[in-house]
């Protein structure tokens, strides 16, 4: 699995209408097997796999549980791509 690390590969736009993020980063659009996991290091045992709505060779959309509100770290798993990065819900 290859660790997405350039600052610049990976951007991530919030859409508080829809309640998702769109994800753009390299991808193969033939890649099926995406995992997304939205979790808190601070509180054990609570992670959110969230579906995945849309995916293309530009990036994923992922929508959002309505609910939450914090600081969480969001992990992707694209088939041989994998990052992690920690974002703010409101």
């Amino acid at each position: 699995m290859q660790l997405l690390e350039h600052s610049g590969s990976i951007l991530i736009r919030h859409n508080l209408h829809m309640k998702s993020l769109w994800i753009e980063y390299p991808r193969l659009d033939n890649e099926k097997d995406i995992q997304a996991v939205l979790f808190n290091q601070y509180t054990s045992g609570q992670k959110f796999r969230l579906p995945v709505l849309k995916a293309n060779a530009k990036g994923i959309k992922i929508k959002l549980p309505s609910f939450i509100s914090g600081m969480f770290y969001l992990k992707i798993e694209d088939g041989e791509n994998s990052f992690l990065r920690q974002i703010a819900l409101q």
